[in-house]
């Protein structure tokens, strides 16, 4: 991927792109029976995902935390008499 477009691409794009490309490593080079550099691009390909899994995470646990937020900001306070 060219350096200005992943300057704009967010990071669960690049992530993907990383693994695609980390995916296909491996395959080529399964096919060309070259075990080690196969299991190499696996393994990379896998420290990308769990990078993506938790960039997924985190966004998860920050909407969840706004969207607690806003249901706060809606009700109003309850008037005792």
């Amino acid at each position: 991927m060219p350096e200005n477009i992943k300057e704009t691409v967010p990071k669960v794009l690049k992530t993907l792109w990383d693994i695609e490309n980390k995916l296909r490593g491996a395959a080529r080079d399964g096919v060309l029976l070259r075990r080690e550099e196969a299991k190499q691009h696996l393994a990379e390909a896998r420290q990308h995902l769990d990078e993506l899994l938790q960039l997924a995470r985190s966004q998860d646990s920050s909407a969840e935390g706004q969207s607690e937020q806003s249901t706060e900001n809606r009700n109003p306070p309850s008037i005792k008499h």
